[in-house]
């Protein structure tokens, strides 16, 4: 056997027709040699592992990659993505298999936006809401899923209506149901209005008076930042000092107060008890934000259970979820191309390593039980695995996607190849894009961190 020094690339042309075989010499033994039929790595850059196979760009090799049918070489670049695609079909039915405590209750309508697809659906206040699209809707995120994976198109609902029970004391049900359900249908909307709060309305369309929106949401106001100065003209944005001093915490001339639910930072906030007590027309926040189908909802007659489901609910209704989080992750993608306010998108788009070790952390210090823990990283487990799926079967240069694409480039080409250098190039320039969006994704969830957000 005759080794020869390795050339560019991972094609060394085998000469007259023999196999070379790239690797780690672990022995000599005289008349042979053992090549390891691995090749491990340790980089300076952690950035996760993968496959680096002989040939991937050539088929001159003998044995290599690139010599294989077109077939082949597709089925074994897709295999990575096909595991990471399987992985949730597991985990997420096993979860909802494993016995736990849930909230449950009944999720009823609080309040319905004038306008909105609730509103002319027929939906009052005090209606049960059972089934949206046949799914059981037992707690307020099962409502959230189902409205937001039907985003711009028709959705059925089945409700019951509530006559308002006027003789109920505070620790009793508000509404008494008959039992007699009805399906409407309305169209959830990918762009909710949001309406600022102004003491006098000049665009119905877009702005909405104090006291209606305090009827949504009691901590709305006309501003929410105070400037504390010597002697006030406006009470609505200026304090005097005098009264600043008096606050808990105290402020001074100069500072600025921004209205907080309970107050913590001294000379940069006040609580919204004393704000109020300054002015009325103060709050945390100064607009209203529909959601997608203009209702507020709330959960009633609420009760813990400890239950799973058995194998054969728990299995179409885990892989229901693996499909709902592939349509979330479009509608995701699509709500930030449209620049959409829907309110079942806030948070941060796009998380890196260094977010999600953030993700993990908060979980691992969190006051809930271990087996909730166990349940969470299991759960994120499972959609990390799909966005993977995803991500590297997408026509991405460098990934299992981009080189799938070439191989679906030389089918059309019926056989032609393109060259293995200018292949091999555009992977570079492909990789040298993912490195820089995961580095400035990276600093963006470095900069959470320093601001001291959190994903709870």
């Amino acid at each position: 056997m005759s080794v020869r020094e390795r050339g560019k690339g991972d094609d060394v042309e085998a000469s007259g027709g023999g196999m070379i075989t790239i690797g780690k010499v672990k022995a000599d033994e005289g008349s042979q040699l053992i090549v390891a039929d691995m090749l491990w790595s340790f980089n300076w850059l952690p950035l996760g592992g993968f496959v680096r196979m002989v040939g991937e760009e050539s088929g001159t090799t003998a044995g290599a990659l690139g010599s294989k049918p077109r077939w082949q070489r597709i089925v074994v670049m897709s295999a990575g993505a096909a595991v990471n695609l399987v992985i949730p079909f597991i985990l997420l039915p096993l979860v909802l298999m494993w016995p736990t405590e849930q909230f449950v209750g009944d999720v009823t309508i609080g309040t319905v936006f004038p306008g909105s697809p609730a509103d002319e659906a027929g939906i009052r206040p005090g209606d049960r809401i059972v089934k949206v699209d046949g799914r059981e809707i037992r707690r307020i995120p099962d409502l959230q899923q189902a409205v937001t994976v039907k985003l711009g198109a028709e959705s059925t609902w089945e409700v019951e209506s509530g006559v308002p029970n006027i003789f109920a004391r505070p620790a009793e049900p508000q509404y008494q149901y008959s039992g007699d359900i009805r399906k409407v249908t309305l169209v959830p909307r990918w762009k909710p209005p949001r309406r600022q709060v102004v003491a006098e309305v000049s665009d119905p369309e877009n702005e909405m008076t104090l006291g209606r929106a305090r009827v949504y949401d009691t901590r709305v106001g006309l501003n929410t930042l105070l400037e504390v100065v010597e002697s006030p003209t406006d009470t609505l944005f200026e304090i005097s000092a005098a009264d600043a001093a008096r606050l808990d915490p105290p402020a001074s001339v100069g500072d600025f107060l921004r209205v907080v639910d309970v107050a913590e930072k001294a000379g940069k906030e006040i609580s919204l008890a004393d704000a109020r007590a300054h002015d009325n027309g103060l709050g945390t926040i100064t607009s209203i934000q529909e959601g997608a189908t203009g209702v507020q909802i709330s959960t009633e007659n609420s009760l813990t259970v400890r239950e799973g489901l058995n194998p054969l609910k728990a299995f179409p209704r885990g892989w229901r979820q693996v499909i709902d989080t592939v349509v979330l992750t479009r509608n995701a993608l699509t709500t930030t191309l449209i620049g959409s306010s829907n309110p079942q998108f806030e948070g941060p788009a796009t998380v890196g390593p260094v977010g999600i070790g953030q993700l993990t952390g908060e979980i691992a210090v969190a006051d809930a039980s271990l087996e909730a823990k166990i349940i969470t990283f299991v759960t994120i487990a499972a959609t990390l695995s799909l966005s993977l799926a995803i991500l590297n079967i997408l026509p991405i240069p460098a990934l299992d996607g981009g080189r799938i694409f070439f191989v679906l480039i030389e089918i059309v080409r019926r056989g032609k190849r393109i060259s293995p250098e200018r292949e091999g190039m555009v992977h570079l320039v492909g990789f040298a894009i993912l490195i820089g969006l995961i580095a400035v994704i990276s600093v963006q969830d470095i900069a959470r961190i320093i601001r001291g957000e959190s994903f709870f």
